[in-house]
């Protein structure tokens, strides 16, 4: 009987992860959340090899004794990105001042609720602080816990714009993705991984962050829009 890996993850790595599972000697069971929540899928102990988040998140998990310090490993990091939804005009991202006119002249814009548990949501109030349209966002903003209720929201036509992890957007069914945020406002998140402490195939979830270090996992993650070292 084959092992099944279990591994959780953070929405940001679902395109990539889905993208690599096949090439991966064991069958991968893949269940994605928000950062808050693979934080308290792991405190439920509820089942998980391998964990995938952000490297705050990891290194919580390693001092709360659920996965393995050893194991700790940075995969990649990601910066924030939009989407409008299709047949829509691309707005212009380059500058701080055209992401400022892109959020306020959208009828609605779906990003990651702040206070949900999201990792790129602490981050985006910063951004809409730093942009002075943080009392705007919170009359036309529609709240999300993840970056595939974002798409959801801007798919269906409930948000014209979506704001969260680049990589939740770029290659999403149904969304144009318009581009990064620029430099002058972009949040680039580090995300890393781990194993859990309660693995039940422990020397395979080694070998599955192995080879998402691999040159074949490099290139994926490259192609999903993650900045890899």
């Amino acid at each position: 009987m084959n092992t099944e890996l279990q591994v959780t993850a953070a929405g940001a790595y679902e395109h990539v992860i889905n993208d690599l599972a096949s090439s991966f000697d064991t069958p991968i069971r893949l269940t994605v959340t928000n950062a808050g929540g693979v934080i308290k899928r792991l405190q439920a102990k509820e089942p998980a090899d391998v964990v995938l988040t952000s490297a705050a998140g990891i290194a919580q998990l390693v001092a709360s004794g659920l996965a393995d310090a050893t194991t700790q490993t940075e995969i990649a990091r990601v910066g924030l990105g939009i989407a409008v939804r299709k047949g829509l005009s691309l707005p212009e991202l380059d500058s701080a001042a055209a992401v400022r006119a892109a959020l306020l002249s959208a009828t609605r814009v779906a990003f990651i609720d702040p206070q949900g548990g999201g990792t790129s949501g602490p981050w985006i109030a910063k951004v809409f602080d730093s942009l002075d349209v943080a009392g705007h966002m919170s009359g036309t903003g529609v709240l999300s816990n993840t970056g595939k209720d974002v798409v959801r929201a801007v798919a269906s036509g409930e948000a014209t714009l979506g704001l969260t992890q680049a990589t939740e957007l770029i290659g999403a069914d149904d969304v144009q993705f318009a581009g990064y945020l620029p430099p002058e406002v972009q949040v680039t998140t580090v995300y890393a991984g781990g194993v859990s402490t309660f693995a039940t195939a422990p020397e395979i979830a080694r070998r599955f962050l192995e080879f998402l270090k691999s040159p074949a996992g490099v290139e994926a993650f490259r192609r999903a829009g993650w900045e890899v070292s």
